[in-house]
């Protein structure tokens, strides 16, 4: 990184845009934060995202953490991960840090990094220039195998069209293609795993996002854990004896051999699957006067 001469506070490297004051101060308050919470910060903040309402902040009571999700994808990924029960922590918006490493590749590369213009009364004309940002990834997670080994992986998400590409624009989605591939290197030279993540992931599809939105709204209740391994029994039962019993007659069948209200037997069947306790397919539409779909599998990430 060498400094421009012509405007004090700017760095380029190669014919990359410049790094101005702007970002250092960025980066060290990201620092800051860090250090003074003594815990990770998302580097990028809904608040200071365009999202269009797309995003929000989600806290995990485990890790004592607020994630923040810029995205309906990123939502759905985050709460697949919190499902599946191998995964031991989960950062977002990660920054891809120190900023020269992605000039740096960009450049070999020959192709631009993302950039941004500066707007607003308080930014002095000659910083209102075309000049780096921070590039991101938008998990970064650790997780075990099934040897228990611990691994960690940075992951990308993208909503693809109908034709497998970013962007019906030519343009935008070579830009998407550039800064994936910068990410990728970034994370390749540092020797850790990187995988993109599009929206046509099994996570994404209507009937396993619904019914998992489902279970996750009912993970939290409150249920004795013995009325719950009962439950649980019952409903094996009727999986292996009736299995084209419909769901909601199921319910009354169950409630009425515990003696308790359908609505608990409800809810726990819900908490079941997100804890994975049940032989359910969570791909199919789960509905009342249906059987409920059999031949569920453990889910975990691989």
């Amino acid at each position: 990184m060498k400094e421009n001469n012509q405007i004090s506070g700017f760095y380029e490297v190669g014919n990359q845009p410049p790094v101005t004051w702007l970002t250092l101060n960025r980066i060290a308050k990201w620092e800051e934060e860090v250090l003074s919470t003594q815990q990770y910060v998302p580097y990028i903040k809904v608040k200071r995202s365009p999202t269009v309402g797309k995003g929000s902040k989600v806290f995990n009571p485990e890790s004592d953490q607020t994630h923040e999700v810029l995205s309906i994808l990123e939502t759905q990924l985050l709460r697949y991960l919190a499902f599946v029960p191998n995964i031991i922590s989960v950062k977002t918006q990660y920054p891809l840090l120190p900023i020269s490493k992605t000039l740096e590749i960009a450049d070999a590369m020959s192709v631009k990094h993302p950039s941004y213009r500066p707007k607003g009364k308080h930014i002095r004309h000659a910083l209102k220039v075309d000049q780096a940002v921070v590039m991101t990834s938008d998990f970064l997670i650790d997780y075990t195998d099934e040897e228990g080994e611990l691994h960690q992986c940075a992951l990308a998400l993208k909503t693809v069209n109908d034709d497998g590409d970013f962007s019906d624009k030519a343009g935008r989605d070579l830009n998407i293609r550039n800064k994936l591939n910068i990410e990728a290197e970034f994370w390749r030279n540092d020797g850790v795993e990187w995988r993109l993540i599009t929206s046509a992931q099994h996570f994404c599809e209507d009937n396993f996002a619904r019914n998992l939105l489902e279970a996750e709204a009912r993970s939290e209740r409150e249920i004795n854990a013995s009325l719950l391994q009962d439950i649980e029994t019952r409903f094996n039962h009727w999986f292996s004896t009736s299995p084209h019993t419909s769901f909601a007659p199921l319910l009354k069948e169950i409630a009425g051999e515990l003696g308790i209200s359908t609505g608990e037997v409800r809810v726990a069947f819900w908490k079941l699957i997100w804890q994975q306790r049940l032989p359910v397919d969570i791909s199919k539409e789960i509905i009342f006067n249906r059987p409920v779909p059999l031949g569920g599998k453990q889910w975990i990430w691989r």
